[in-house]
């Protein structure tokens, strides 16, 4: 992990160099009008790009979404006369107590 680390950390510096080395050689008026067309570029492109697949979406006929209407659902009813409720128990006790 180290090591692959302390590559990444040299690629990375070595690109910042040539980086700084050939933006350096820009004057500053002009580093500014290339920042800004490279920004307005990109930003453009991105909107783009956007933009025609949210239009696209769903014109192809492979691509098209079919959607079903969700059925109702159907619920069992129990008959609670003949069968004790497991959450409400009974009131009714019954005794092995014979009356005389």
């Amino acid at each position: 992990m180290a090591k692959n680390r302390k590559r990444f950390t040299a690629i990375g510096e070595r690109m910042e160099n040539r980086l700084q080395q050939w933006c350096g050689r820009i004057p500053p008026g002009k580093r500014i009008t290339v920042i800004l067309t490279l920004l307005f570029l990109f930003a453009g492109l991105s909107l783009y790009i956007t933009f025609s697949s949210l239009f696209s979406f769903g014109h192809d006929e492979k691509e098209k979404l079919n959607f079903k209407h969700i059925e109702g659902l159907q619920l069992e009813l129990r008959d609670r006369r003949n069968k004790v409720d497991s959450l409400k128990p009974s009131n009714e006790i019954y005794y092995e107590r014979k009356r005389e």
